[in-house]
């Protein structure tokens, strides 16, 4: 602030400099403008922008040392990293709304987004199935020829649908093998489980004895396989049972081994995300 400038160095002293009235006056009204009139004032208060020298560079308390509460009205943030949260009014994801618990579910906010995804998912499945969309009179169509990719499209459509507002689909069992002799690392499934959604996959085990689980996992783009243990490669303890989640892609495939040979109860999921 250039008044603040010059009055510290009004108040500079050299060495044999008399000290006048003015000068204390001068002190007195430089101590009053810190203490008033700075960003901060001695009593906490903020009477201007807080505004750090260096973008990204301070922080605003430490792990160790937190801020109990902060309250704002709104809040601009790169990456955010939370434990916990709660949202009382609303909260928004790349410009679109997200369901709370027990928010209200009106089906006309997204009826015509729905009802437009699902009549193009049925356009799609005629023209790909050589139907035309407008089927001439008295011409014989084969409903069943086209209804199981038809249903397929329409699903997804309404998937899609939900997921674009924010609200989640349900976990889709993919595979499942109940008391099962698992031989030490061979594959539990007889083929690999395809993956229907983009999303996540949810491996579920359980087994008599204390075991290693290992999830191998198929790439679509990729096209390789890779092998990985899961609960960090710490041994299952028998009975009881473990749950991990993964990134995967549409038609990712999966398969799961044990080692050593034991009794387990395997259920993989597949859960669609936006």
């Amino acid at each position: 602030m250039p008044y603040l400038d010059e009055l510290r160095e009004g108040l500079r002293l050299e060495a044999g400099d008399p000290i006048m009235d003015w000068w204390y006056d001068d002190l007195v009204e430089y101590l009053e403008h810190l203490e008033k009139n700075g960003a901060v004032d001695y009593a906490g208060y903020a009477h201007g922008d807080i505004i750090p020298e260096q973008d990204a560079l301070l922080n605003l308390g430490l792990s160790s040392k937190r801020f109990k509460q902060t309250h704002s009205v709104y809040g601009y943030f790169d990456t955010v990293k939370a434990t916990s949260g709660a949202f009382t009014q609303e909260l928004t994801v790349q410009g679109k709304k997200v369901l709370k618990d027990e928010d209200p579910i009106h089906i006309a906010t997204f009826y015509a987004y729905a009802k437009q995804q699902m009549e193009q998912a049925v356009r799609d499945a005629l023209l790909n199935l050589d139907i035309p969309t407008k089927i001439e009179k008295k011409k014989v169509v084969d409903v069943y020829s086209f209804y199981d990719y038809a249903k397929t499209q329409i699903e997804q459509a309404i998937t899609d649908a939900l997921l674009n507002l924010g609200i989640p689909a349900k976990p889709k069992l993919i595979g499942y093998s109940v008391n099962y002799s698992a031989i030490d690392m061979q594959d539990v499934f007889a083929n690999n489980l395809l993956m229907q959604f983009d999303g996540r996959a949810r491996v579920k085990m359980i087994a008599e004895s204390d075991f290693y689980g290992y999830i191998k996992f198929k790439s679509k783009e990729a096209g390789v396989e890779i092998l990985g243990m899961i609960n960090q490669g710490k041994p299952i303890k028998a009975n009881t049972w473990k749950e991990e989640d993964f990134t995967v892609n549409k038609d990712d495939e999966i398969n799961i081994k044990v080692s050593p040979s034991t009794t387990v109860s395997i259920f993989v999921y597949n859960i669609p995300e936006a």
